[in-house]
């Protein structure tokens, strides 16, 4: 695993959501393939609205974050719900044959407040493709 960021979207056309891979949440814990926790930063733009949620996942979760993404690269494919870090992190895929995907970001924190943040960005193909490779790119 290397830190990296993740983006989705892009801040200048709207809303945007970019995750920042930090580090391993218990680095000197050896955990199974695919179970260590990673601690994230989720950035997300929304105007009128910008906020960051830190959280954690396991990398098997980036793992089908990946795959998924690599099955709609080209902007066609099946509609999923990916749940990550418990269910407080929250992506949905909405792709369609003639246009963009759609992809609804939830986001929740209930450490410090009761917080519920749902909005919708457009990703062309491109962002897609930028933001598997990120991925490709954090979890070698």
């Amino acid at each position: 695993m290397n830190p990296g960021r993740i983006p989705f979207g892009e801040r200048a056309n709207g809303a945007a959501l970019e995750i920042d891979i930090l580090d391993y949440r218990y680095p000197d814990v050896a955990e199974p393939d695919g179970l260590d926790l990673l601690e994230i930063a989720t950035r997300l733009y929304a105007p009128p609205v910008e906020s960051v949620f830190n959280l954690a996942v396991r990398v098997r979760e980036l793992e089908s974050l990946r795959s998924y993404l690599e099955r709609i690269s080209g902007g066609n494919g099946p509609r999923d719900v990916l749940k990550l870090a418990d269910g407080l992190f929250e992506l949905t895929f909405a792709p369609s044959r003639r246009g963009p995907v759609l992809l609804g970001v939830m986001l929740h924190d209930v450490e410090r407040a009761h917080v519920r943040v749902e909005y919708l960005i457009t990703l062309e193909p491109h962002h897609i493709g930028r933001a598997a490779s990120a991925l490709d790119a954090v979890l070698r």
